[in-house]
C-alpha cells in the first residue's frame, strides 16, 4: 500500500502484483517466517531442554541407556529443517492473498489479472531457491536452540537464559546467513535478480 502511490504516480500500476510476488517469495516470506519461528519455536525448544536438564530428566534418559542427543536434539533439528520450507510456502501464499486483497480494495483488480501479472516475470528459481534457503534457517534455529537448552546447567534460572539466548542468537544468525544465502542464490541463479 505504501509503494502503490509512488508506482501510480509514475504510471507503473501494472507492476504492483509482480513487485509483491517478487518481494514475498524472494525475501519477505522466508525471512519473516524464519524470525517468527526463531522467536516462537526456538524459545520453546531452548526452555524445554533447559527445564529437562534442570529437573534431571536428561540424566534419567541417559540412565536408561538411551542416547539423549539423538532422542532430544536430532529430532528437533530435523523437524525444524523440514518444516520451515513448508511454513514459508504457507507464508508466501498468505502474503500474496493479503496483497491481492489490498490491491482489490484499492483498484478493483480481478483475481485472474492479479495472478497473471504477479507470476508473468517469475521463473522456477524464484520460488525454489528462496524457499530452500529456509531449510538452513530451520537448521540454525534447531541447532542453536538445542545447544543452549542442552548445555545450560544453571537450574531454573537457566531456563530463562536458554530461551532468551536461543531467540537472540538464532535471529542474528538467520539475518547473517540470509545475506550470505542471497548472494549465493544470485551467483548460482543469475536470473533470479529482479
Amino acid at each position: 500500500m505504501h509503494t502503490r502511490s509512488t508506482l501510480v504516480a509514475f504510471g507503473a500500476e501494472a507492476m504492483i502484483p509482480a513487485l509483491q510476488a517478487s518481494s514475498f517469495f524472494n525475501e519477505i516470506g522466508p525471512l519473516v517466517t524464519g524470525l517468527l519461528i526463531a522467536g516462537r519455536v526456538g524459545a520453546g525448544i531452548g526452555a524445554e531442554l533447559a527445564n529437562m536438564r534442570a529437573t534431571e530428566q536428561i540424566d534419567a534418559i541417559e540412565t536408561l541407556s538411551i542416547d539423549s542427543f539423538k532422542f532430544l536434539v536430532v529430532t528437533r533439528v530435523v523437524a525444524c529443517t523440514l518444516m520451515l520450507p513448508l511454513l514459508t510456502v504457507f507464508m508466501d501464499f498468505s502474503s500474496l492473498i493479503g496483497g491481492y486483497l489490498s490491491e482489490y480494495f484499492a483498484s478493483g483488480t480481478s483475481v485472474q489479472l492479479f495472478v497473471a501479472r504477479a507470476f508473468q516475470s517469475m521463473q522456477l528459481a524464484n520460488y525454489i531457491a528462496p524457499t530452500l534457503k529456509t531449510a538452513v534457517f530451520g537448521w540454525i534455529i534447531g541447532s542453536v536452540s538445542c545447544f543452549y537448552g542442552f548445555t545450560i546447567n544453571e537450574g531454573s534460572s537457566g531456563v530463562r537464559r536458554a530461551a532468551t539466548n536461543s531467540v537472540v542468537v538464532s535471529s542474528l544468525m538467520i539475518i547473517v546467513s540470509d545475506i550470505t544465502l542471497v548472494k549465493g542464490i544470485f551467483f548460482l541463479f543469475p536470473g533470479t535478480a529482479l
